[in-house]
């Protein structure tokens, strides 16, 4: 650089980083509109996710409890079958009287769908690594 040029940038450092300061605010500024828009995004996202889950659990009813599949997103875990049928043998299992004549008819229908698929007795514990490696199967 010729001296110049140098002496210019010395004589007007103390601007050049105000510029430099004001132009890295309007991009933080700019980052965080654009964050906050993808949480509220995330957020709506998660709500229609519940909402699916249970409209699509309420569809066939007498095969699904919502409540299990809601549970299972709640968790973090995949609302995959296997996982679904997994938690409702758990909350059967958890309440001592499921074939008590107040259970609601959805209850007693889907108790009646998991022992018709003749599912084994013992609950299928799974952790999110064993949920990921069996979507990982399921896509291949």
């Amino acid at each position: 650089m010729n001296s110049q040029a140098v002496t210019w940038i010395q004589d007007h450092s103390v601007l050049i980083l105000a510029a430099l300061a004001v132009v890295e605010g309007i991009i933080c500024l700019a980052l965080l509109r654009n964050a906050r828009h993808a949480r509220h995004e995330m957020k709506a996202a998660q709500a229609a996710a519940l909402e699916s889950a249970r409209a699509a659990a309420l569809a066939a009813p007498g095969a699904i409890d919502p409540e299990a599949v809601l549970a299972l997103l709640r968790q973090g875990h995949a609302p995959t079958l296997d996982n679904v049928y997994a938690m409702m043998r758990r909350r059967e299992m958890q309440t001592p009287n499921n074939t008590d004549d107040s259970a609601p008819p959805s209850k007693k229908a889907a108790a009646a769908g998991v022992a018709s698929r003749n599912v084994p007795s013992e609950p299928t514990v799974l952790s999110s690594s064993e949920v990921e490696e069996r979507l990982r199967q399921y896509e291949r």
